[in-house]
């Protein structure tokens, strides 16, 4: 019976020693499976994010930024590429997860569409004495166009054709827009055709360097009805610079949506949340990227080339989403609106408080002349003189000081300042004897301003 009881006491002691133990395993493989093997295993999202430097490409980083931030469990990478093209086949391979092509760009059956970006609007630019007025007046000059290789190569070439241009005689020369801009400066071309968003700031600083002009596409809508992923835009009078406008007029010109594509296949819950990024984070992605503000949901019933995306759909068909996810722009803007005026407001109070104390020293510096003229007088008719204008500085002060343009605290030290200056007169009266009586009217009137 002893024995058996020693037995069951073991049994007992060697049960709650193995408890700790357990425990202690269990807590390491969590910690293991927490910095090792869930991290290796995280899920990569890879955005092309297209020229560096270029438009595009800011608003492309700025996108994988913020959804790294709001996404801890994904790994985002971005990597620069040549171009549209390059998106392409990077795509298909599956090298790349997202990118940004135009609407115009030919593209595969496995694509679909996130979101619309921003209008990729056709430029033409030629010399402001070329002496070129419309876009039929290219015939027979040297044209700075695109990339063989790119989808804007082809927009040039369609551009042509909608205005009949015979394709021989157009001298068109292949170069990338870095090249066609230094070619533009120095007079090589006598054109530039070329695909950006709008109010971009190449244009701007191209025509900061040279004398240019853009030209009207004034079949833009032809262009539009004739192809369904075009759009006619304006290019407003000004946009690229003001003295001299360019362009001098409101321009009429064409524009293919820039679209955010992945491939059909591409798991949906990740392609939902970089979708939350480009519509619930707009205001920080803008604070990065003005292109921004132009990111809008594609038009499932238009007849878009490719289908949107399962996972971009699910969050555009949301159930009941929060009144903060609906308002959150408008709230943001609403608060920044509110920001501005309180700035604006805190700025005129100082900029009025700054007026007031410049109008009384200005009134002092007067009276430090009029006692200074005061002593050097020699006769009483200049004192008299000196004495009327300072007790009509004193009827100007007090009526400034009953219409705001002074503040009390001005009015007391001008006080203090213009009894002194009253007494100096007075003393000099007495010094060459011809003392008046004091002006009784302006010395209560001092009085009753100053309480």
């Amino acid at each position: 019976m002893a024995e058996k009881s020693r037995d069951t006491v073991n049994r007992r002691a060697l049960f709650m020693a193995v408890i700790p133990l357990a425990i202690s395993v269990t807590l390491l493989a969590g910690v293991y499976y927490h910095f090792y093997l869930s991290r290796s295993s995280q899920q990569t999202i890879t955005i092309a994010t297209g020229v560096p430097g270029s438009a595009i490409s800011e608003l492309l980083e700025a996108i994988a930024d913020r959804l790294a931030l709001e996404n801890p469990d994904y790994m985002v990478r971005h990597i620069a590429t040549s171009g549209t093209e390059a998106n392409i086949k990077l795509l298909e391979k599956g090298e790349i997860d997202i990118a940004a092509i135009p609407s115009d760009a030919i593209t595969r059956p496995n694509f679909a569409q996130i979101a619309s970006l921003y209008p990729d609007t056709y430029h033409i630019i030629v010399h402001a004495d070329s002496g070129i007025d419309t876009i039929h007046d290219l015939a027979g000059k040297k044209i700075a166009v695109p990339p063989q290789t790119s989808s804007a190569y082809r927009s040039f070439w369609y551009l042509i054709g909608q205005y009949g241009i015979n394709p021989e005689v157009v001298k068109a020369h292949p170069m990338t827009q870095a090249e066609s801009f230094n070619a533009m400066r120095h007079k090589l071309v006598d054109a530039a055709f070329y695909m950006e968003p709008p109010a971009n700031k190449r244009t701007r600083w191209l025509a900061e360097a040279a004398r240019i002009k853009i030209l009207n596409i004034d079949q833009a809508g032809a262009m539009a009805m004739r192809n369904n992923a075009l759009i006619p835009v304006k290019i407003p009078k000004g946009v690229f610079g003001g003295m001299p406008p360019i362009p001098a007029a409101d321009m009429m010109s064409v524009a293919a949506n820039r679209i955010l594509i992945t491939r059909n296949d591409f798991p949906d819950e990740m392609i939902r949340a970089v979708t939350s990024v480009l519509f619930d984070h707009r205001r920080e992605l803008s604070l990065n990227s003005h292109l921004a503000g132009f990111i809008s949901q594609p038009d499932a019933r238009s007849s878009n080339i490719l289908a949107i995306h399962p996972g971009a759909q699910a969050f555009f068909d949301r159930d009941q989403p929060s009144f903060l996810q609906v308002n959150a722009e408008v709230i943001g803007v609403l608060f920044s609106i509110f920001a501005v005026l309180v700035s604006v407001g805190l700025w005129a109070k100082r900029m009025w408080t700054e007026r007031q104390k410049g109008r009384i020293d200005v009134y002092n510096l007067d009276l430090v002349k009029i006692v200074e003229n005061a002593r050097s007088s020699t006769t009483p008719e200049q004192l008299e003189q000196h004495k009327k204008i300072l007790l009509d500085m004193l009827s100007r002060v007090v009526r400034d000081l009953d219409e705001d343009k002074i503040d009390g605290e001005g009015f007391h030290f001008f006080a203090f300042t213009w009894e002194a200056a009253y007494a100096v007169i007075r003393g000099r009266e007495r010094d060459l004897g011809c003392e008046t009586e004091a002006s009784q009217h302006h010395v209560e009137l001092l009085k009753q301003h100053k309480k």
